[in-house]
């Protein structure tokens, strides 16, 4: 397991870098979607990656990255 990071910022700048991370979540959500069908929904850029599984792996990251955000915001709830 890497090493724990503390930061405090205010939470509207949390706010900030969840939807960031949502983005690129999305990137790669799309990336997958092309690689599966040769085009997607909505247009988007698409990333780099050597298949349609890794770019799903990489939006699980994401998801997974906003998760632990999210419960660390609710466990400082007042």
């Amino acid at each position: 397991m890497d090493k724990k990071v503390t930061l405090k910022l205010p939470r509207l700048m949390v706010g900030q870098i969840i939807d960031g991370l949502r983005e690129r979540q999305k990137v790669w959500l799309y990336t997958a979607e092309f690689m599966d069908n040769g085009y997607t929904e909505e247009p988007c850029i698409i990333e780099e990656c050597s298949n349609a599984d890794e770019a799903r792996n990489i939006a699980a990251y994401y998801e997974e990255i906003i998760k632990e955000i999210n419960a660390q915001l609710t466990l400082q709830e007042p």
